[in-house]
């Protein structure tokens, strides 16, 4: 029995090799093989162009551990094949914060059921729809407020898709890419554009989505008195020169970081991370989420589809690797 695993070799490099995966399983474990998994282009573009930080990622590396050779990807989509776990029996389809591979061996505490009738494709939105939860959370947006996400990236739309059933009374996307543009006004934006025209500051809250850092600039100038922007971005090495002035101080303007691994501090005594999760469970219940999907492609051709996201990463959406041989 053998798997396919996508690495990442160097800057610009990736590779699938071929592994031996017939050891038996232990106590509590499943063995999963893969449906579908989705592509972040925020961490894995920066991880695929040698732009990410060292240690890549705190939560899985020591200080020291190098950039290269590695495993990434947390957005997989399986059907269980056999099981060591009494909750989780054969043909249960399930989501794992797990990088791209033909099939994986999993302590069942790290696999989620899945509702059978979520396709696969749409349940690898599972992740980008936690840090979603979690930036709408952050931002702690409220009936009638107007908001303004800076990027269309699958995280940005997302957000924008929450804020509506969260209460936004005018949800603003500024992206350059119709693509993007497109799929915002089909998820319930009510506008999307470029550029916002005039300066005159136009958000209660600010999400700042885009991926570069030099946005943020733009999304303090849109912010009312007393507004916050919301940082969903992860800049990797790239940093931000902001002017926090008098202007910045005198408005009681915030900046706030969201990151999706913790239940944020307002909400931890009530909600789990098993509660967010049955919340995403139900928010993938909408068809409407499909108009993210880009047409699947398979794992065979990921070197391609890196370099294609790299060069032109507007052009897609949620991009899918599918794993038929």
């Amino acid at each position: 029995m053998t798997s396919r695993e996508l690495w990442f070799v160097a800057p610009q490099r990736v590779e699938l090799r071929s592994v031996d995966t017939s050891a038996p399983l232990s106590d509590g474990q499943i063995r999963a093989r893969a449906l579908a998994s989705g592509v972040s282009q925020g961490t894995e573009l920066l991880l695929f162009k040698g732009e990410g930080p060292t240690p890549f990622d705190p939560s899985l590396d020591t200080p020291d551990a190098p950039t290269y050779p590695r495993r990434y990807g947390y957005a997989w989509v399986g059907e269980v094949q056999e099981s060591r776990h009494e909750s989780l029996a054969p043909g249960t389809r399930v989501f794992a914060l797990a990088a791209h591979a033909d099939e994986h061996r999993l302590d069942a505490g790290r696999a989620r059921a899945l509702p059978s009738s979520v396709p696969a494709e749409r349940a690898v939105l599972a992740a980008s729809l936690e840090t979603a939860i979690n930036v709408v959370w952050d931002a702690r947006i409220g009936l009638g407020d107007d908001v303004v996400v800076i990027g269309g990236g699958i995280v940005g739309l997302l957000v924008g898709h929450l804020a509506k059933l969260s209460g936004a009374r005018r949800l603003r996307l500024i992206e350059p890419s119709p693509t993007r543009r497109r799929a915002a006004r089909a998820l319930g934006f009510d506008e999307a554009s470029s550029s916002v025209p005039g300066v005159a500051p136009v958000a209660d809250v600010v999400v700042e989505a885009s991926g570069n850092p030099e946005c943020l600039e733009q999304a303090i100038s849109l912010l009312r008195d007393e507004g916050v922007v919301v940082v969903a971005s992860f800049y990797g090495q790239r940093l931000a020169q902001l002017a926090l002035g008098s202007d910045f101080h005198r408005r009681r303007l915030s900046l706030r970081a969201s990151q999706v691994s913790r239940i944020p501090p307002a909400r931890s005594a009530r909600w789990s991370l098993d509660r967010r999760f049955a919340l995403v469970i139900t928010l993938l219940q909408n068809p409407a989420l499909d108009a993210l999907l880009d047409e699947p492609v398979p794992l065979a051709h990921a070197e391609q589809v890196y370099a294609r996201l790299a060069r032109s990463p507007g052009d897609s959406l949620q991009t899918v690797f599918s794993y038929a041989r």
